[in-house]
Parts: structure tokens; sequence; C-alpha cells
């Protein structure tokens, strides 16, 4: 159920002066390298662990396709390539110089697929079945937020069935929905800024002795709980997704 309150966001770009490029954001120091014990033909063995910090990212055991995900904000099903990107794992340790923002470690993290495993890709756009977020009837429940600073979700007294977003966008919300709902999620409410609220599984239970059997039962849920608490609805629509295609990269990264 951990899966629910997931983090994540957005893609930054910038230029420099007189029209010229600026150099690609990169992590001061970064460390690649291939995992023996999980590396290999088959799925591999372990459970992948992806750690933020203000400063720079950890992640261990990891497939290529899952740090692709990351650096680009996209689900499994967005992204296709060899065969190997499911195969092959690694472990990245990424710093950066001082604290930067979450969504600039994820471009530093692009330049660093893109030196480290010589990573090229192109985009796709493909009408696929999606998860749509839009205002619910009666309007949304949401509080615009009134502090500043980096998004925050925190467990509340509750437990594990109960979680505090500070400071989140619906952008943010729709992205951090994709993994329990297991599929693309496309924000189309409209709303702008950022917004504390509280969601909170426990009142869709069912009482007694009843846990959530299947991923079903988490998706029943977690969209129960948008439309009563949040004023969001969810519903399963096909519309045009992005899909990232890729075309080359080195299953053995450059060296640290």
């Amino acid at each position: 159920m951990r899966a629910i309150f997931g983090t994540s966001l957005l893609i930054f770009s910038a230029c420099g002066a007189f029209g010229q490029p600026a150099e690609a954001p990169a992590f001061e120091v970064a460390s690649v390298k291939m995992n023996a014990a999980g590396s290999g033909e088959g799925p591999g063995r372990g459970r992948e662990i992806i750690t933020p910090s203000p400063a720079g990212v950890t992640m261990k055991n990891v497939h290529l396709k899952s740090v692709l995900q990351w650096a680009y904000h996209l689900q499994a099903i967005q992204v296709s390539g060899p065969s190997w990107l499911d195969d092959n794992r690694y472990d990245i340790v990424a710093k950066a110089a001082g604290e930067t923002p979450g969504e600039r470690q994820r471009v530093m993290m692009q330049t660093l697929l893109a030196e480290r495993f010589k990573l090229t890709f192109h985009r796709e756009t493909k009408e696929m079945p999606a998860y749509v977020f839009t205002v619910a009837k009666g309007g949304h429940k949401l509080k615009p937020s009134e502090s500043e600073g980096e998004m925050e979700v925190k467990p509340t007294a509750n437990g594990k069935m109960a979680a505090a977003f500070t400071r989140v966008t619906l952008a943010q919300l729709s992205e951090m929905a994709q993994s329990p709902l297991q599929g693309v999620v496309v924000d189309q409410t409209g709303l702008k800024g950022s917004y504390d609220f509280t969601l909170d599984m426990s009142p869709f239970m069912g009482g007694g002795d009843f846990r959530p059997t299947g991923i079903e039962d988490v998706i029943t849920m977690i969209i129960q709980a948008a439309n009563e608490q949040l004023g969001i609805k969810i519903e399963q629509k096909k519309v045009p997704a992005e899909l990232l295609i890729v075309d080359h990269a080195e299953k053995i990264p450059v060296e640290n």
C-alpha cells in the first residue's frame, strides 16, 4: 500500500545567453556500476530501490528501463527498446554540488544516461488507455498551499492508509498516481498552483477483516477516495500518450 503515496514530477530546460545552448546540467559526482547479483539473463533478483535526496539520488539494483522512467516521468508501458533494458541491473549514486530541486536532478540524470550509457532515443505518440483526472461534479476540495518549497508527502496519525500532501500540484499528483494505478495518468483538471490535502484509504477498507486482495481493489479505493475526499474524478479513457523509444544504449556503462 505504500506505493499509493510514492513521490514525484515535470521537465526543466534552460538556454544560455545570446541564444547559445547552455551546458547540460549534470551531477558533480556520479558512480555507475553493474549490479553483479541482479544482472544477467532473466528478471534478476531483489527489488529495485530509488532514493532521492535534496543533494542527489541513489539507485540500487535498478533496470535501465526504471532509470529512464524516473528521469523522464514515464510509466513502464511508455518506454520500449532492447529486451535487456529489463534484464541488466545497475547501482547508481549521483550527487549534485549542493541542494538541488528534484526536477533539476531528473534532468541531470538524463545527462548521465547520455554520457555513461550513450543513450539515444526518439519519441512517438500513441493512443492508449489512461486514467484521466477531471474535477468532480460539485467542484474540487483541495486547499491552495500558503507555504513555499518543495512538495512533501508524509504519513498521518492514521498510519499507512493515510498521508498528508503539502504543496502538491495536480501534475505531481497525477504522476504519483501512476504507480498504484499501474497505468498512464493524464491531468485534465485545468487546476493550476499547488495544494495541501489529506488522502485517507481507511474509510474504503470495507470494515471487519477486509483487506485489498489485488490491484483492482487498490485502484477502486484510490478512485473512491480521490472523488469523495479531493473532488477529483478518475476514469479510464483512451488518450494520446507519449512514448520513449530507445534507439541505442550501451549495456556496460562508461567507467566512473
